[in-house]
């Protein structure tokens, strides 16, 4: 897996067919790319592609944090889905991220995704309710959920499960979290001491959802981190500004760390993904539990 900003990405030998179609999408006009509202720091640089209609990747460099900001903004009116994704046997093993991204595209035409719960170190397992379309692969905890309902709406919500019935509903995709940052356009009360000071106050390579326009539109961000002077990483609290300027109603951190990742697919070139952030393992991208994936589907 290559990174964009060392100026490579994974090709494949195309077919002169296939040639043709890179080379029609690349020369279609493209809808407008909203700019980006203010935010609560100096952007040095900023860049914007599309990915698919619907489908926004931005990058945004602050020299003030130093913070390299990685986005993922979907468009759910515009049939895009996100789904839970994970490996073959959740309580055996990790996989990276754009591992399970890439094992995604074997059924659904994938346009990018990011990393997702806190996991076992030991086993893989998420530490949160995981359902991927439709089967409860792990049962809930009292951490703060993604979920998506069969119409594919997005909420962030606690669950509970009572005789094998999960409350307040039983969702087609859902992926853990902890802490929720925002609510109702707030940042929450306890932000700064959730999951401990350090891990709350602390700067970390961090990666969280927002839900926008009345949850039809998803914000995936990751904050590059522990890589001074590129970039430092962000406490919850800086976080949380961060999703709340970028129009996130509500707003869920996700596992962070060495597992921050994101993943998109290159609309220059069908079929192949990159890594978008630089994550902060020396080894390079670390093996997790869950993946949340974005694909090309309408919602029948």
């Amino acid at each position: 897996m290559r990174r964009p900003q060392r100026g490579r990405i994974e090709k494949f030998r195309m077919r002169p067919a296939i040639a043709l179609i890179a080379l029609a999408a690349a020369c279609a006009p493209h809808p407008a790319i909203e700019p980006l509202p203010v935010l609560p720091f100096h952007a040095d640089s900023t860049r914007a592609r599309v990915v698919s209609d619907g489908v926004i990747q931005r990058f945004i460099y602050s020299a003030s944090g130093p913070w390299a900001i990685h986005l993922l903004d979907v468009d759910l009116d515009r049939c895009n889905a996100v789904v839970a994704v994970a490996s073959a046997d959740t309580n055996a093993r990790r996989v990276r991220t754009s591992q399970l991204i890439r094992d995604l595209q074997r059924r659904a035409d994938v346009l990018g995704g990011v990393n997702a719960d806190f996991f076992s170190l030991t086993t893989g397992r998420p530490t949160g309710l995981l359902v991927a379309e439709g089967l409860e692969m792990v049962p809930p905890s009292a951490q703060s959920v993604l979920a998506f309902d069969s119409a594919g709406t997005a909420s962030i919500s606690v669950f509970t499960q009572a005789a094998g019935t999960l409350a307040p509903f039983h969702p087609r995709n859902a992926v853990g979290g902890r802490p929720r940052i925002v609510r109702d356009s707030l940042t929450v009360a306890d932000i700064d001491s959730a999951g401990g000071k350090s891990f709350a106050a602390g700067r970390h390579p961090r990666t969280a959802v927002g839900l926008a326009r009345n949850a039809r539109r998803l914000i995936f961000v990751v904050v590059d981190g522990r890589q001074k002077p590129y970039s430092d990483g962000m406490t919850l609290r800086e976080l949380a500004s961060l999703m709340l300027s970028l129009g996130a109603r509500d707003a869920l951190n996700l596992d962070g760390g060495g597992s921050a990742t994101m993943v998109y697919a290159d609309p220059a070139w069908p079929g192949a993904l990159a890594v978008a952030n630089r994550p902060s393992d020396k080894e390079g991208e670390r093996a997790v539990g869950d993946a949340v994936g974005i694909v090309r589907r309408c919602q029948q």
